[in-house]
């Protein structure tokens, strides 16, 4: 018996991913027929054993707000799942029955709205079809609505992030097994477990703003919260892998990994930053960040920070980390590190533009040169910065970089 039911939940597994597949098409390999059809029985299979459960039971359906699972389908979810657990189903592989069939539902009511309801004849041309501009006015609006839904549904029903479980069909990145890899296997479920139970916490207060701003009780709510996420922590973890924890998954420091692109921070100036920035970022977790002035001073004291950040650092590192500030040699270094080029080729570029563009400057300063030879000239000045920039970052990175260099484009320009 035992062995029968592994072979089910085997089977069932690959209807799963075939149910998946309906709404994942255009990012999983293409399956065949029978292979579809085969796991299309198991998955009815499933349901019809949770509906045989459910036979004489009432049903009750959950609402929350005005929305009620009833408008996803005849059967409450709630209910389903319950008859799901009753009938020995494992977690993983009903988490996998509820999103699969939600989705599919959802995409469902998303496809309604691409329709403008003409009814198809093949002689009439393609604008017959379009949506008229008050149909794409609504689509807009319920596709905002259904994208706002879907989340807290998931989240309520099994307490999952929608975004996390969605990019695991196309990615798979397993980043926070990579980051928190430090942990023991135990520990580490423990701790996103708790990451899950406070994220949907928060959420629930989100998801009820009226206006978009937190009442003093929603901010109340929250720092409690925080609180109390806090004590979780401090209670699974050691001092040591509390500090590790934050380093590797906190907004702050998610935000510093981009900010500080270019600079090549090492872990004790890494360390130093993200003590500084948390300690801003807290200060201000709870401000009204939409009012300017709250949003002036906390750039200012950002600033502040950066400058008493810096003035600690040798030099060199300081002359880096000015140059990371610069937008353009961040998206150097990106492109560097992507194309295997030399640390040093980022500067190389910014050192090229700045000569390009002073002797530019300086042949537009001498009136005296006739306007032919001046158009010559400058178009001489861009075709050869354009080759010295090829030379230095090789054709592909070139073609990258060179879509959205507007200077080289400027360069032969009077």
């Amino acid at each position: 018996m035992k062995t029968r039911f592994v072979v089910i939940l085997c089977l069932f597994n690959a209807a799963v991913l075939a149910a998946g597949y309906l709404y994942f098409s255009q990012h999983w390999s293409v399956q065949t027929v029978q292979d579809q059809q085969s796991a299309a029985v198991e998955l009815a299979s499933w349901k019809a054993k949770a509906n045989a459960y459910a036979q004489g039971q009432s049903s009750v359906v959950y609402q929350t707000n005005a929305f009620r699972w009833s408008q996803l389908e005849s059967t409450d979810y709630r209910q389903y799942i319950a008859n799901l657990r009753a009938i020995g189903c494992p977690e993983s592989t009903l988490k996998d029955i509820i999103m699969t069939d939600v989705m599919r539902l959802y995409a469902q009511r998303r496809g309604q709205y691409y329709n403008n309801g003409r009814a198809f004849k093949f002689w009439e041309t393609d604008e017959k079809r379009k949506l008229k501009q008050s149909q794409l006015i609504e689509r807009e609006k319920q596709l905002a609505a259904i994208d706002k839904e879907l989340p807290a549904v998931l989240r309520e029903l099994l307490g999952v992030n929608y975004e996390r479980e969605v990019n695991k069909y196309f990615v798979d990145t397993d980043q926070d097994n990579q980051r928190l890899a430090f942990l023991a296997d135990d520990k580490r479920a423990q701790l996103l477990a708790l990451r899950d139970q406070f994220e949907g916490q928060r959420e629930r207060i989100t998801s009820q703003l009226t206006d978009g701003k937190y009442s003093p009780s929603d901010l109340e709510k929250l720092r409690q919260i925080d609180q109390d996420q806090e004590a979780a922590l401090s209670g699974l973890l050691t001092s040591q892998e509390k500090d590790e924890y934050q380093l590797s998954l906190s907004p702050s420091a998610d935000r510093l990994r981009k900010e500080l692109i270019g600079f090549n921070p090492t872990e004790g100036e890494f360390r130093d930053m993200f003590q500084r920035q948390e300690a801003i970022d807290s200060a201000y977790a709870y401000e009204d960040m939409s009012d300017p002035t709250v949003r002036a001073a906390k750039a200012a004291d950002e600033q502040n920070m950066l400058s008493a950040f810096k003035s600690q650092l040798p030099p060199d590192r300081a002359a880096a980390l000015d140059r990371a500030q610069d937008p353009e040699y961040q998206n150097l270094s990106v492109l560097s590190e992507r194309f295997d080029l030399p640390s040093e080729t980022g500067q190389t570029i910014l050192d090229m533009r700045q000569t390009a563009e002073d002797e530019k400057r300086q042949l537009l300063a001498d009136k005296d040169i006739p306007p032919d030879r001046l158009d010559a000239a400058l178009k001489a000045i861009e075709a050869e910065t354009e080759r010295a920039a090829r030379e230095t970052l090789g054709d592909q990175a070139y073609s990258q970089y060179s879509q959205n260099a507007g200077w080289l484009r400027h360069l032969g320009g009077n």
